[in-house]
């Protein structure tokens, strides 16, 4: 048994350097899909402000259109008013005038309302629109520094996994393998731990006395009572 612990122990020298890498290539992509995440909020900011750019433009040129209307009107009633004699008509005709006077007084307020508003919205799209250049050459400079990053994690892994299938081929039961590389999946690359008197370093829990004269006799695979971890002894120097 002890000769399975060495065996296993040097397995785990090369598994936490696996699962490190494994990490990394996890942890990598996650990185860079916040940091695009990011980029396409701000692209979402700049959609709806484009939107609402639009928008405004629009109710600009409907406001222009209906006081140039308003206007004609205003200018024919006019006409109308110095071209009769008929009070009825003129009191009419002024009641009409006075009304586009204020709708257009009224619609020209807020056009200069939406005009100085729109204004704002196109400099803050400017603004905006740079700052996302800005941070797409910033992230394609990153991307190419993670591929790279992802490219050596992931020739690390491959010579590690090699290494690891021809070290252990063979030389370690099967079942006993089994039983490590499941802990290694639960304990995230640590399955086992050395028992310094008797407390465990995975997870510095003291362990009853007869744990450590199990594992003293080195007969039976030993587990740590409190966190599963397969235990070893220190080496002796």
């Amino acid at each position: 048994m002890q000769e399975t612990l060495q065996l296993l122990r040097d397995l785990q020298g090369l598994d936490e350097d696996l699962y490190h890498v494994k990490d990394e290539l996890r942890r990598l992509p996650i990185e860079r899909d916040k940091r695009r995440g990011k980029i396409d909020f701000e692209r979402e900011r700049l959609a709806e402000l484009e939107r609402a750019i639009h928008e405004s433009k629009a109710r600009i040129k409907e406001i222009e259109d209906m006081t140039t209307s308003q206007r004609q009107r205003l200018r024919k009633l006019e006409n109308e008013v110095n071209g009769t004699a008929d009070q009825a008509l003129i009191a009419a005709y002024q009641h009409e005038m006075r009304s586009l006077k204020r709708d257009i007084s009224e619609a020209e307020e807020e056009g200069l309302a939406l005009v100085e508003a729109n204004d704002k919205q196109v400099a803050d799209a400017d603004a905006l629109r740079a700052g996302i250049e800005g941070l797409d050459v910033e992230f394609a400079e990153y991307n190419a520094n993670i591929e790279s990053e992802m490219r050596l994690a992931e020739e690390r892994r491959q010579t590690l996994a090699s290494e690891r299938d021809t070290r252990m081929s063979g030389q370690v039961e099967r079942s006993i393998l089994v039983k490590y590389e499941k802990l290694l999946d639960a304990r995230e690359g640590q399955a086992m731990a050395m028992l310094d008197g008797k407390v465990c370093q995975g997870c510095f829990v003291n362990v009853p006395s007869n744990i450590y004269v199990q594992l003293a006799r080195g007969i039976d695979l030993v587990l740590c009572p409190s966190c599963g971890r397969i235990l070893y002894l220190p080496t002796a120097e």
